[in-house]
């Protein structure tokens, strides 16, 4: 899948998880890769970095694709109870956007900015 910010003419390719299972595992057991998370229902989505080996940058998009925070360089959950975190963005979101730490900057985007998906 394809998602482009119009706001920026920035394009990246990424997986797109859809389904409640491929919602739950999203990037876990994966070494490297890009996801665009789809859920059912705008909410409050929290996520958690279980089984995950690699830091994410995690980008939380309304309903209008339009993108709402970005939070970056999330690490994954270890030993030290420091990282037993869920994250929650500050308003409902339709579709969360997990990337490898930095990517948030390489796509060039910022809150506010407008997204296309294309499959």
């Amino acid at each position: 899948m394809q998602i482009k910010n119009r706001t920026r003419n920035k394009t990246i390719t990424v997986m797109h998880a859809k389904n409640p299972l491929a919602l739950t595992r999203g990037l876990m057991f994966k070494s490297t890769g890009n996801m665009l998370m789809e859920f059912p229902i705008s909410a409050r989505h929290g996520i958690w970095m279980l089984f995950m080996r690699y830091p994410l940058d995690l980008i939380f998009i309304g309903k209008e694709k339009k993108i709402t925070e970005i939070k970056k360089n999330i690490s994954p959950l270890t030993l030290n109870p420091k990282t037993w975190k869920i994250y929650y963005p500050g308003k409902k979101a339709k579709y969360v956007l997990e990337l490898d730490a930095g990517e948030a900057h390489d796509f060039d985007s910022g809150v506010g900015d407008v997204l296309e998906f294309h499959k």
